[in-house]
């Protein structure tokens, strides 16, 4: 498609098709949060049991959340070819694929809700006995979770800060690969929480600092969660801006 036809096709970033749901930016960070802060409060005991389960809500909810943003990136396929740079393809496929490690890792490939034998071979590699690889090497595990972080600190908080500072304005083209590769200004409230529920921890092992209650929770748990919920809605926002553009 020439720049011609594309940029007849195209609209403003803040056309209404592209924007994600309130309840999905907005309610739903704020809302797992305080049910999980409810709790500890609440029912320390049924907190304790439920949170740092490997089925309770904040482990499968890391799995469930990345499941629509996955299927968000694969529809977004039919549309590729709208992009205003090929390498955008690329990136769409990193996300996709990154979101789905980390997925399959989280539930450690379905076997904690189906249950079955870790094999031997990797029994004896993984240091929790599990079926995943994220516990049997630190390239596989903190690296890839140290990049994400970063990821959503750079993309989610700094970026909006450094065009606030600047008095500047996300690019709103879609010709514009920025426009694109950019996480929407929608995603800040996740990214605020993904980063802040880990300070607590960080000020603990930095300068000693105790971790107020309630605050002491399973924080890298709970971390991941919000990491999970960022890749989802970002890739949920790609898809729907892309169709947008297909008008």
């Amino acid at each position: 498609m020439s720049e011609q036809q594309l940029s007849h096709r195209s609209i403003s970033g803040g056309r209404p098709e592209g924007q994600l749901p309130q309840w999905a930016w907005l309610w739903l960070p704020i809302a797992a949060i305080v049910i999980e802060l409810g709790f500890r409060i609440i029912n320390e005991p049924l907190y304790r049991t439920l949170w740092q389960s490997e089925l309770g809500p904040v482990e499968t909810g890391t799995v469930v959340v990345l499941l629509p943003g996955i299927i968000a990136g694969l529809f977004a396929f039919r549309y590729t070819q709208l992009l205003p740079m090929r390498w955008l393809v690329g990136w769409l496929v990193v996300m996709i694929l990154g979101s789905t490690y980390f997925g399959g890792e989280e539930a450690s490939w379905g076997q904690h809700w189906l249950g079955w034998e870790t094999p031997e071979a990797m029994s004896n590699l993984n240091d929790q006995g599990e079926t995943n690889l994220h516990n049997t090497s630190s390239w596989l595990d903190q690296k890839p979770r140290l990049a994400l972080e970063l990821g959503v600190l750079v993309g989610g908080l700094l970026y909006p800060l450094f065009l606030l500072l600047g008095r500047r304005r996300r690019p709103n083209h879609p010709l514009d690969p920025q426009y694109w590769l950019w996480p929407t200004q929608q995603l800040l409230p996740t990214a605020i929480l993904a980063i802040a529920i880990g300070l607590p921890q960080r000020l603990e092992k930095w300068f000693g600092w105790p971790i107020p209650y309630p605050l002491d929770i399973r924080a890298s748990e709970t971390q991941e969660f919000y990491f999970a919920l960022f890749l989802a809605l970002y890739l949920v926002s790609f898809q729907r801006r892309l169709y947008a553009e297909r008008s």
